[in-house]
């Protein structure tokens, strides 16, 4: 795992090549810009068939190569449904306010979000009873708990903020987003068939210490 100092020089050095790499698919679009889009926004390693898979490393497999504090270079009203898993912590307050409006911008009425993040108040919970079982040695192993929690709520400097239900539901109306509810690792009001079956698969290892949540524009 690389040092957060190293990713956060990486993505300082290159925001200026991304923002243009932005502009470039917001003023002639992208290849598969239409209506109806599937959006995954952080893929990471885990590129999900039938999406526009987006991340701002270069080195992984993806669609779109983006830095999300740029904004999304979709048009309004263009995606059908927009997924993103253990990513939306990683952005300061502000940044996670303007990605949530853009998240907003480029859904189509009744289009629907299915994000996924640590979920702080059931780790505050563990922390408090105890329950070493909850936490995973990631990304640094500690015997103690306080290592534990630090471990998710922080990620040695990679996450920015603790989520839970109220302050996601907070950001997300605020940006306009209504039916938002907690969801689950296997089931989903948004995807069916063997798209969630893919969606779950890529939860599964993470789920227990994650806040799933659904919501529709």
């Amino acid at each position: 795992m690389l040092h957060q100092r190293t990713r956060d020089l990486y993505f300082a050095v290159l925001l200026p090549v991304n923002k243009l790499n932005y502009w470039r698919w917001k003023w002639f679009g992208h290849p598969a810009n239409g209506s109806g889009l599937h959006l995954h926004l952080g893929c990471g390693p885990k590129y999900l068939p039938g999406f526009i898979n987006v991340d701002g490393n270069l080195f992984r497999r993806h669609d779109l190569w983006l830095d999300l504090r740029n904004g999304l270079p979709f048009a309004s009203e263009s995606a059908a449904s927009i997924y993103s898993s253990h990513v939306f912590e990683h952005f300061y307050p502000d940044e996670l306010e303007r990605l949530i409006a853009a998240c907003h911008r480029v859904l189509r009425p009744g289009g629907g979000m299915r994000v996924v993040v640590p979920d702080m108040a059931a780790a505050v919970r563990a922390y408090l009873d105890g329950n070493d079982r909850f936490f995973a040695d990631f990304p640094r192993p500690h015997a103690s708990l306080g290592g534990k929690l630090s471990n998710l709520l922080f990620c040695e400097g990679g996450h920015r903020q603790g989520l839970d239900f109220s302050y996601f539901e907070e950001l997300l109306r605020s940006a306009g987003f209504g039916e938002i509810l907690r969801g689950d690792a296997c089931s989903s009001r948004i995807y069916s068939g063997s798209v969630l079956a893919r969606i779950a698969a890529e939860e599964a290892g993470v789920s227990q210490l994650s806040l799933i949540v659904e919501c529709r524009k």
